[in-house]
């Protein structure tokens, strides 16, 4: 058995996907332990310090965050392969100067997709819709076990570092 051992393609490959990929899937742990995944905008700031995302304070996910503060996130493409996962804590809705950083971020990806701007009142006008924030903890790439053939047996991650995808 043979794990793939080309740590810097896949590090290639994960800022890749953090420079193309629009949509994540974010987990998080429902109260009875079971798992919930939430397909969700990716924003995340330049220095990879945060992630953040909008949502309805209701929403299942946003109950759990509000509960553990925990999210885990997954960026994958299945067609070009190669994938990064995120783990992230203290979730928290924004207001004041945080609000305004992750709305300057939001509002970039809208410029790019031709939509109006956001203003703040939009996720502080209403007591449920609100900006959101978690700080990244750990990063992984993932990775592949292969047999003598070369059919995957297993697959794993590997811990990577914040500055490996910002160099």
């Amino acid at each position: 058995m043979e794990i793939e051992p080309d740590l810097n393609k896949r590090i290639l490959r994960a800022k890749e996907l953090l420079a193309t990929i629009k949509h994540a899937a974010m987990a998080t742990v429902n109260a009875d332990g079971s798992p919930h995944n939430t397909p969700y905008l990716f924003m995340h700031d330049p220095e990879l310090k945060y992630l953040f995302w909008g949502s309805d304070t209701r929403s299942l996910h946003s109950v759990n965050v509000l509960r553990t503060g925990q999210i885990f996130v997954v960026l994958y493409d299945a067609l070009q392969r190669g994938g990064l996962y995120i783990k992230a804590q203290n979730g928290r809705t924004l207001s004041g100067k945080e609000l305004d950083k992750a709305l300057a971020i939001h509002n970039t990806i809208r410029a790019k997709e031709n939509k109006d701007p956001l203003d703040a009142e939009y996720y502080s006008t209403t007591p449920t819709r609100k900006m959101w924030a978690a700080e990244i903890t750990n990063l992984w790439v993932n990775t592949a076990e292969r047999d003598s053939l070369g059919r995957v047996i297993r697959d794993g991650r590997i811990e990577i570092t914040r500055a490996d995808l910002l160099e």
